[in-house]
């Protein structure tokens, strides 16, 4: 067996599942592109158009700007928050030193693998016993309960792979704990706490398992009324909406890459 064999044994098999496996991914989301160009209210192939006009129609109605509004409201809020939460909690697990952390830990981060459509439901259950009435408040509360994890666990992951040392050096020369924590710690969590970011704000856009529990008329958010909509009618107007969300996503993509470095941002806990 020769050397290049060694290197490579599988072959080619190995990209070319990857490619295959990457464009049945992307399939999807060429095929909502296409249609919201399109300028039937069915989709043809080979597409009839392009057109604006569905994205006419969504700027234009009420229902869906109002649910921008309350889309976007959700997640400057839940965003900042699971920020200013998250940074003290995700110190106090992978420095802290007391009894319960590791069931702490454990029960915070619950969420990511609890499916969405059950904290939906037990959110619900818990305002009905309360009479919580609080409009978007109630959607709030449940997006930070959901987004929170996300944020913990990404700066969880880089202060494991943080230098002590270089903490310790501050402290030898006189730096006080606090001040170590704010000009060693904290700028070396720049990454993790971007990509936190990301993370819950996505998820506080466009989640649908959750909000489609905690809204109603009066607070209702992209994806309700997104689903809403193509009961009613059947044209590519969410096939625009979810192409300005794909858009949204591509431009924190390129800006995150600006910022600090896409490969950096995904392998925080490799330092």
């Amino acid at each position: 067996m020769n050397r290049r064999s060694l290197e490579r044994p599988y072959g080619r098999l190995v990209p070319l599942t990857a490619t295959l496996a990457c464009l049945f991914l992307l399939l999807p989301v060429v095929f909502v592109v296409a249609f919201s160009f399109n300028d039937g209210a069915y989709f043809q192939w080979p597409p009839r158009g392009p057109t604006l006009r569905w994205y006419v129609n969504f700027f234009e109605s009420e229902r869906f700007m109002t649910a921008t509004e309350h889309s976007l409201k959700v997640a400057l809020i839940v965003t900042p928050a699971c920020l200013v939460v998250g940074l003290p909690t995700a110190v106090a697990i992978a420095r802290g030193r007391f009894a319960g952390r590791d069931l702490i830990a454990t029960l915070l981060l619950s969420p990511l693998i609890v499916p969405g459509v059950v904290t939906g439901v037990a959110l619900l259950a818990l305002f009905t016993a309360v009479h919580g009435d609080l409009g978007l408040g109630r959607l709030l509360i449940g997006m930070f309960v959901f987004g929170l994890p996300f944020a913990v666990r990404t700066m969880v992951a880089d202060l494991l792979g943080l230098d002590p040392r270089l903490e310790e050096a501050a402290r030898n020369l006189g730096a006080t704990r606090l001040r170590t924590f704010f000009l060693v710690t904290l700028p070396q969590l720049k990454s993790s706490m971007l990509a936190g970011a990301v993370f819950v704000f996505v998820e506080a856009i466009d989640n649908f398992s959750i909000s489609v529990f905690l809204t109603d008329e009066r607070s209702a958010v992209l994806p309700v009324v997104a689903y809403q909509y193509i009961r009613d009618f059947d044209d590519p107007t969410v096939a625009a909406m979810a192409t300005l969300l794909i858009a949204l996503s591509c431009a924190l993509v390129f800006a995150i890459e600006r910022l600090i470095g896409f490969e950096r941002m995904m392998h925080i806990n490799r330092k």
